[in-house]
Parts: structure tokens; C-alpha cells; sequence
């Protein structure tokens, strides 16, 4: 099902006007309808960020996860502040970007064992 498909059923079953939803969103009208319509203004596919469909899918009480599971393949814009890494991931990498060519060789043949 695609998105907008989905934010229409749920207005639908819940009797929410496209601005009752989206202030249920904490989103702005135009960008519920964008989502909705699948369209930008300029007739082109909307693209909606990470932080939109976290707000759409907060506002029919369920996981982003669910959400993107229901939804067809779509496009999505991902920002910066989109991905978290746990510290100690984020420690590993850290480590990993100042290795030498030689230590990367050494860690790859290690991350190749681990993860057989």
C-alpha cells in the first residue's frame, strides 16, 4: 500500500479532516497533503524525510518500523540526525577511520572471521 494510501485509510476509519491529522502529527497541513497525494507542487513524487514519517506514524499510534513495513518501496530523505549509532559502535568507527592501511587489512580479515 503506498503512503498516502495509508494516511488516507487512517484519516477515513478515524473521521480526521486532512488538517485534524496533521495536527494530531505535529505536522503542518501541506505536508500531510503532499504526503497523501504522493505529489509534490510540481507534480513530481513526494519525498518525505525521516522525521515526517516518524510524525505520521506517532500520529496513528504505531512504530516507524510498521509504517515503512505496510508501505510500498518508496524514496525517502534521510538526514544526519536521522541515524543514531550506539557509543560503542560510534568508538569503533572512530578507531577504524585513523587506522593505516596495514591495521585496515588486519581488521578487515578479523571482522571477516567474526561475522562468519
Amino acid at each position: 500500500m503506498k503512503l498516502g494510501d495509508m494516511i488516507k485509510k487512517y484519516r477515513e476509519e478515524h473521521r480526521y479532516s486532512l488538517r485534524d491529522f496533521a495536527n494530531v502529527c505535529g505536522l503542518s497541513f501541506a505536508q500531510v497533503r503532499l504526503m497523501e497525494r504522493g505529489l509534490n507542487s510540481n507534480g513530481k513524487p513526494f519525498v518525505p524525510s525521516v522525521k515526517s514519517l516518524k510524525a505520521i506514524a506517532k500520529g496513528m499510534g504505531i512504530s516507524l518500523t510498521a509504517l515503512l513495513e505496510n508501505c510500498d518501496d518508496m524514496e525517502i530523505e534521510w538526514d544526519a540526525d536521522d541515524v543514531q549509532i550506539a557509543p560503542e559502535k560510534q568508538a569503533l568507527i572512530d578507531k577504524i577511520l585513523i587506522a593505516t592501511p596495514e591495521q585496515l587489512k588486519k581488521i578487515q580479515s578479523i571482522v571477516d572471521i567474526v561475522m562468519q
